[in-house]
């Protein structure tokens, strides 16, 4: 009979993460200095005592090298194992980017509507930014991601592999920021039925069903409905 090295059956049976599977995951994220700014879990956006109300925390589900997350929090998914909890460290240019003093922009008062104030945010042209300072006649707007330049810590906690065709359709129809009216699956082939909306061109509808057909290995045909 075959020597059986146990310590190396178990190191093969770990399930161990890998570009294209779909993942379910709890996180927050705080800045390097500790703050909080982004969570699925309601105890840590209590312990911060942020306002919970109205707000829905539960797990997100995430096709790993799919660009659903932040990039360097995707990639350091890869060979993680399933059920364990880690806490991820990224450089600014592996998550929000780093400062761009080009986007620091003065724009004259007589552009807002309100008298603006170090610290507002405003709406310039369609684009959000916050004002830096201001001065006689006008004001320094920042159009910086104000995550732009820090180093940001994930703290994960990796539950399991998404398997469900179901799940994982849902989760790429999201991505492409679809509203999901209906699901219907049989024998290998999905229906997947989308709300009617102004914005929905027919492109985008081939490239959803192209992303579906390459993630999940499974025939699918998308309708719009209403």
């Amino acid at each position: 009979m075959p020597e059986i090295n146990a310590e190396n059956t178990a190191e093969n049976t770990k399930s161990v993460i890998k570009k294209g599977d779909f993942i379910e995951l709890d996180f927050s994220a705080y800045t390097k200095e500790g703050k909080l700014f982004d969570t699925t879990l309601e105890s840590d956006a209590k312990k911060e005592e942020i306002d919970t109300r109205g707000k829905k925390f539960e797990p997100i589900v995430v096709c790993v090298g799919e660009g659903m997350l932040l990039r360097g929090l995707d990639k350091a998914l890869e060979g993680k194992e399933i059920g364990k909890d880690y806490e991820i460290s990224l450089k600014p240019e592996n998550a929000f980017g780093k400062r761009n003093p080009q986007l620091i922009k003065t724009v004259p008062l007589s552009a807002f509507t309100e008298m603006p104030h170090a610290g507002m945010i405003v709406n310039v042209d369609g684009f959000i930014a916050r004002v830096a300072s201001v001065t006689s006649g006008r004001a320094l707007v920042d159009f910086n991601n104000p995550l732009a330049g820090k180093e940001i810590i994930y703290k994960v906690k990796i539950r399991r592999i998404v398997k469900d065709n179901p799940s994982k359709i849902k989760t790429i129809a999201k991505m492409f920021g679809f509203e999901l009216e209906n699901l219907e699956e049989k024998e290998g082939h999905v229906k997947l039925f989308i709300k009617k909306s102004k914005s929905i061109r027919k492109e985008d509808l081939e490239l959803l069903e192209k992303k579906i057909r390459e993630l999940v290995k499974t025939e699918c045909e998308v309708l719009v409905k209403g």
